[in-house]
């Protein structure tokens, strides 16, 4: 079907024949010089100059060829293979290499030749491969159906072989995933799903920073498989040395425990401590009964002074717990003058500051100057509209009444630093803070640690909250009387450490100060062996402005005193060095950037951990197999029915080529025989008018 590309095409396709009949007429009707042809030879040559004319012009018109192609798309049968370590875990590796590649072989003779094949490998990782080596730390299962939907997207996709082990440890459930396929789920259950006994390790939480002398919690999950009356201990040791234990009765076969110790960091630096549980006869697998954790402790004494206008509760309450804490030194002043030299501290408290007889402008800038961070406690006697003017991040407007009273609940998106379950468990009971009757408005650098509960709503106001303004750390409790919270958690626990905790916690992190010289290298202390070492860097002018005009290098030295050379790249005002993956072990870095003529070093230490995942849960979940294929419309089998599955692929409704219609559209204009057909008519025409004698 031929179309134009242009509007009124009809009108302008009668006026080239018409200009093309004119010029035809005009240059042979009734012209002398024509009159010794004979009519033929006049309609001949009339005939092609209309035709060359009218080809030309026709051309002109942009006219194309629409036409419909039909396409015919085979199809796809996507194999998946679970390389992960969990998958030899309980077995030989050798058996169930044999088993895949029985597997693989019979898809690729008996499916092969009628249908295209598609293979990926995964675990945490997912490639266009078969080949199996079962080296992933990690199972993601939701990460495959993801990645298999997106290569495939808009492409016939008869069925997904799916074989595994079913265990996932990392990504969401995979079950949830199923809303992004639309084909069939067709899988392969491998590994042993008895039941053994087994007492293993789930999971570690801790801060990972503590300062020389503190204490610092750690929670130990812990679950306990057919091992129902047995005493076993947990336990924690350091350089062999054990710190404390708990005794340990599971009352059912299948018994899940969290347990808290306190430990006390000892010597500045990196600090290595083995979690145990005890194992029990015939314990077939023993890899998850130990679970190693790293704390970067620091050893400088932090200098903590409070500020205020007279005597109030919550100061002795906040000093009370820093004082028990031998990194702390606590020094509270409640009139002027107040210290001159505020470098000399790591953080200033300021307990109902700004009052409106007392500005504390000079020392707040002060601060800014010097970079110190501030801690905020909002009170009835804090001026309020001051406290704005400061512009320290959050602005407080009034609404009526002379306050109100809130009591805490907690935001669990906050993650700056962590609180036990022991203290959130505490948190909703405690009584409740006087605070403003206002609108509160944060900096986006601000997130709150715990919101306002009022009149028993939840409501978006922060309660306690940090954040950071031009590079230094700043807090907020925007109500008083958290004395209270000190009493309440004696008076239910007869103890004060649920308190100490949130203190210590805020104090730390505050205090805690970032390298404020000209050049800053960021890094984690602890990574993974399967995590992507990653340090920025950050280098100042003696404005304190960021450049990026000098070279940042660094030298790792690992424990054998192996040293590595990197050079960081430049990503605008940040440097950065991805040094990829690193053996385990501990690390040593000295980074230097010269500037001007200055050269300037930082030093610093990190480990890399053994990442122990996929010896934690060994038993095989063919359950989760199972409901993938039932829920996908595919069909679960044992590895002993391959050929069953290759069977129901064949003989099922869900290999069908798929067909669809594709619109063609070619310019004539770009066919190279108008080309030749207008030059025959020309060449013919001018042929014709010197045989005849016409010039």
């Amino acid at each position: 079907m031929i179309s134009f590309g242009t509007k009124y095409w009809f009108i302008l396709l009668l006026a080239v024949v018409v200009a093309a009949l004119g010029i035809s007429l005009l240059l042979y009707f009734r012209n002398k010089a024509n009159s010794e042809l004979g009519k033929v030879q006049l309609r001949i040559l009339m005939s092609l100059r209309f035709l060359s004319f009218f080809l030309i012009a026709f051309m002109l018109l942009s006219p194309f060829l629409r036409s419909l192609k039909k396409i015919t798309q085979n199809p796809i049968i996507v194999s998946a293979w679970d390389n992960s370590g969990s998958m030899i875990a309980d077995t030989d590796s050798t058996l169930i290499s044999a088993s895949l590649n029985n597997l693989q072989s019979k898809i690729k003779s008996e499916l092969g030749n009628d249908y295209e094949l598609v293979n990926y490998s995964f675990g945490e990782h997912i490639k266009n491969s078969d080949q199996l080596d079962f080296s992933e730390k990690r199972s993601d299962y939701s990460q495959l159906l993801s990645t298999v939907s997106n290569n495939h997207f808009n492409q016939n996709v008869g069925a997904l072989i799916l074989a595994g082990d079913g265990i996932y440890n990392e990504g969401r459930n995979p079950l949830n995933g199923l809303d992004e396929i639309s084909f069939p789920v067709f899988s392969v259950g491998y590994g042993d799903t008895s039941i053994v006994s087994d007492s293993r390790i789930s999971s570690i939480r801790m801060n990972r920073t503590a300062f020389s002398g503190n204490k610092f919690p750690v929670e130990v999950d812990v679950q306990f498989l057919k091992v129902k009356n047995r005493l076993l201990k947990l336990s924690i040791e350091q350089n062999n040395a054990e710190l404390g234990s708990i005794m340990i009765t599971p009352p059912n076969d299948n018994y899940f425990i969290t347990k808290e110790f306190i430990l006390e960091a000892g010597t500045p630096g990196l600090q290595h401590y083995l979690v145990k549980i005890e194992t029990v006869e015939n314990e077939r697998n023993t890899a998850n009964n130990t679970a190693g954790f790293v704390i970067n402790v620091l050893e400088n004494k932090q200098k903590i002074l409070i500020l205020s206008d007279g005597w109030h509760p919550d100061i002795g309450a906040i000093k009370n717990t820093l004082e028990q804490q031998l990194t702390y030194d606590v020094s509270v002043f409640t009139q002027e003058p107040y210290p001159a030299n505020l470098s000399d501290f790591n953080l200033i408290i300021l307990n109902q500051l700004p009052t409106a007889g007392k500005s504390i402008s000079q020392i707040v800038e002060k601060a800014r100057a010097g970079r110190l961070p501030l801690l905020f406690i909002v009170g009835n006697k804090t001026f309020i509209p001051q406290l704005n003017a400061l512009s320290q991040g959050v602005q407080i407007d009034l609404l009526a009444g002379s306050g109100e009273e809130a009591q805490p609940t907690n935001n669990p998106a906050y993650a700056t630093f962590r609180l036990s379950d022991d203290f959130l468990e505490l948190l909703p009971k405690l009584p409740p803070l006087q605070v403003p009757f206002a609108d509160f408005t944060m900096d986006d650098s601000f997130t709150p640690i715990v919101y306002q509960k009022l009149k028993n709503i939840e409501t978006g106001k922060p309660l306690l909250a940090t954040g950071k303004m031009d590079g230094r750390k700043i807090g907020f409790i925007f109500g008083e009387g958290t004395w209270r919270w000190r009493l309440f958690d004696y008076y239910q626990n007869q103890s004060h450490l649920r308190f100490n905790e949130l203190i210590n916690q805020l104090v730390q992190y505050l205090a805690l100060r970032e390298n404020e010289d000209n050049f800053i290298v960021e890094f984690k202390p602890v990574y993974t062996e399967t995590d992507n070492v990653i340090l920025n860097a950050e280098v100042y002018n003696d404005a304190y402005q960021r450049i990026t005009t000098g070279e940042v290098n660094i030298v790792l030295k690992n424990s054998n005193n192996e040293d590595f050379s990197f050079t960081f790249d430049v990503r605008g005002e940040d440097y950065t060095l991805n040094a990829g993956h690193l053996p385990i072990g501990d690390y040593s870095f000295t980074a230097t950037v010269n500037i001007g003529n200055e050269k300037y070093t930082e030093t610093g230490n990190f480990t890399v951990v053994l990442v122990n995942l996929e010896r934690i849960v060994t038993r095989a979940n063919h359950n989760l197999l199972y409901q993938l294929a039932s829920q996908s419309g595919g069909k679960f089998y044992l590895p002993d029915q391959a050929d069953e599955l290759i069977a129901d692929l064949k003989n099922g409704k869900q290999l069908k080529a798929a067909h669809y219609y594709q619109e063609m559209i070619n310019e004539l204009l770009n066919l190279r025989g108008l080309f030749f057909i207008l030059l025959a008519l020309l060449s013919v025409e001018w042929f014709l008018r010197k045989y005849w004698g016409i010039y």
